[in-house]
């Protein structure tokens, strides 16, 4: 009588198949420190995203735009809602107290 190991033929084959599959989903990172020339030559400047920018740049970059879009929008806001200067109509000068000229 043939002994029985918990394994059968199919779920082996399975899991044979499963396992090259596997290996390629979790993959290997690549080595920072290889030398040869395909290395080289795939990428030549690792250590940039754009032209002539590191991926940090072009986060700064970003922050810095999306903060200047909004300090825009509020005055924009002020000049559709008409509080960005005092009211001209009055006959007496009107100092600046903004700090704006």
């Amino acid at each position: 009588m043939p002994r029985k190991t918990g394994f059968s033929t199919l779920s082996s084959a399975a899991f044979l198949l499963a396992l090259p599959i596997g290996f390629s989903i979790v993959g290997c990172a690549a080595d920072p420190n290889k030398t040869d020339l395909k290395s080289i030559t795939s990428n030549l400047t690792p250590e940039l995203q754009g032209t002539s920018e590191r991926p940090v740049d072009v986060d700064v970059n970003w922050a810095m735009n999306a903060n200047q879009d909004l300090r825009s929008a509020w005055n924009d806001l002020g000049r559709v809602w008409l509080t960005d200067k005092p009211s001209a109509l009055t006959p007496y000068p009107i100092m600046p107290t903004g700090g704006q000229p």
